[in-house]
Parts: C-alpha cells; sequence; structure tokens
C-alpha cells in the first residue's frame, strides 16, 4: 500500500522548511561574497592564500579575477545579444504591420525603418524630443500596465 502525503496548500511542511532552508543558505552566501568583494585587496590576497579551494584553482592557472572577467563578459554578450534579438523582432513585426495596414511593399518598409533607426541613432537623444514627437502627433505610449489593449493611443 502506497503513503498517503498529507499537504497543506501546495507544499508539506518539510518541503517549505527546506524551501526556506535554501533561501536563507543563499542569502548567506550572497552576503559572504558581498563582504569578501568589501574587504581591501591585501585582505582579499590573504584570505584566497589561506583557502584550498582557491589554492586548487590557482594551480590550474584560473584566478579569481579571471572569474570575475568571465562574469561580466558573458553579462555584456548576454545583454547585447537580447537587445539585438529584441529589435530584430520589432522591426520585423513593424515591416509586417506596415504591410498588412498599409500594402507597403519591401521598398518602402526598407525606407521607413532606416529613417527610423536614424531618429533612434542620432536625432531622439532626450526625453524632451521624445515628448515634442508624441505631442507633435497627439499619441502617448502605456507600458506601464500589462492588461492587454492598445500601447499606443491618442492624447486628450
Amino acid at each position: 500500500m502506497s503513503k498517503v502525503k498529507f499537504k497543506r496548500g501546495t507544499q508539506t511542511s518539510r518541503e517549505m522548511r527546506r524551501l526556506a532552508e535554501r533561501e536563507a543558505g543563499r542569502q548567506a552566501r550572497q552576503e559572504s561574497i558581498k563582504a569578501f568583494w568589501a574587504l581591501t585587496p591585501e585582505e582579499r590576497a590573504q584570505r584566497m592564500a589561506d583557502n584550498e579551494a582557491f589554492q586548487r584553482i590557482n594551480r590550474n592557472g584560473i584566478t579569481l579575477e579571471d572569474l570575475r572577467n568571465a562574469e561580466n563578459q558573458g553579462r555584456s554578450d548576454g545583454y547585447r545579444i537580447g537587445k539585438e534579438e529584441t529589435l530584430i523582432i520589432c522591426y520585423a513585426s513593424f515591416i509586417l504591420a506596415m504591410h498588412e495596414l498599409h500594402g507597403f511593399d519591401a521598398d518602402q518598409c526598407r525606407e521607413v525603418l532606416n529613417l527610423a533607426d536614424e531618429k533612434v541613432t542620432y536625432s531622439l537623444t532626450s526625453a524632451d524630443a521624445i515628448k515634442e514627437v508624441y505631442d507633435t502627433m497627439g499619441l502617448t505610449l502605456n507600458f506601464a500596465e500589462d492588461i492587454p489593449g492598445e500601447r499606443v493611443q491618442e492624447t486628450g
């Protein structure tokens, strides 16, 4: 006969306790890392010299600074790739919308997006300039709410 597992909500008390312990451990590790990087370079070097794990890593030719640089490079690469992918999706959706709504051909879509790209890159560098465009066109953007609907709305 199988055991019956009684649950409160979706987790047992044991599961909730273990989850809380893991979260406390994660927070403690993060605090420890922050405290380590707050030390002076001399104190960090002494701690690393005393720590067997750091000694093993250093024997293999990898330093803590190498790990930190790799982390920063990974973060930068991820941000760049995410930004590029987002822009590609936006541009592709604009091309489809212009074609479906107004029958734009490839040349017209290219002209519009290249002009928009030029405006973003060279012209619209401040919130005042963006506000002026919205005021001139009578449109506002609403990205504050997650409610489905029209994000571009008429002012007023």
